[in-house]
């Protein structure tokens, strides 16, 4: 029987038991520095980038993407993807039965893969007060590439009020200037709702 190994207690430990004798002394400082990149985008790095970019030996970057691709084989990402105002409904549809406003910003990855949801803000009946450091905030602080922003109106009309429409173009604006895009913004109210991309065409202004 062969001898346990032993416990790796690092990520670059467990790296270098997968990769095996001839990893070489950089892996080491490689692993420390990919752990500190976003989940996401470390998916997407190709053998060359490893290369060139955290200084691997090509066949040591070549089997590391390769493990990548087995993990992601094995224990794909089961996230769901928000591409549409009924997968928003679905992550947020819980606040058509609050009885005050609430805004919640759904933070999405690079292939519009949930990462989390965030209640930003909680008004009156009629109102709530929402800047656009709410929404950006946490969603920096998560690595998220877009956002949507879901809110309900307590009163059953999902139309959307001239402070609805001032603070979604604020909040693109702000999106478009930070480098992370709003997606749509999704008023909620009973068994209604309102889609500023669906009902005023945001996808046909993103193609122009």
């Amino acid at each position: 029987m062969d001898p346990e190994l032993p416990i790796a207690k690092t990520d670059a430990e467990l790296v270098a038991a997968v990769l095996g004798p001839g990893a070489g002394p950089e892996l080491e400082t490689a692993v420390v520095r990919l752990a500190a990149v976003p989940f996401w985008q470390r998916r997407r790095l190709g053998a060359a980038s490893l290369v060139q970019d955290f200084n691997l030996r090509p066949g040591i970057a070549r089997r590391l993407v390769a493990l990548w691709d087995l993990a992601e084989r094995w224990y794909p990402d089961e996230r769901p993807s928000v591409t549409s105002p009924r997968d928003v409904l679905l992550v947020a549809g819980h606040m058509r039965d609050y009885k005050r406003e609430h805004v919640e910003v759904v933070m999405l990855d690079a292939r519009h893969r949930l990462i989390a949801t965030e209640t930003v803000s909680v008004g009156t009946a009629n109102a709530s007060r929402l800047v656009a450091r709410d929404i950006f905030a946490p969603a920096l602080q998560r690595n998220a590439v877009s956002v949507l922003v879901a809110h309900n109106h307590p009163s059953g009309d999902p139309a959307p009020s001239s402070a609805d429409r001032t603070v979604t173009q604020t909040l693109r604006n702000a999106g478009d200037l930070l480098g992370v895009p709003l997606m749509d913004h999704v008023i909620i109210a009973g068994g209604f709702h309102y889609s500023f991309a669906e009902q005023e065409n945001w996808h046909n202004d993103a193609a122009a």
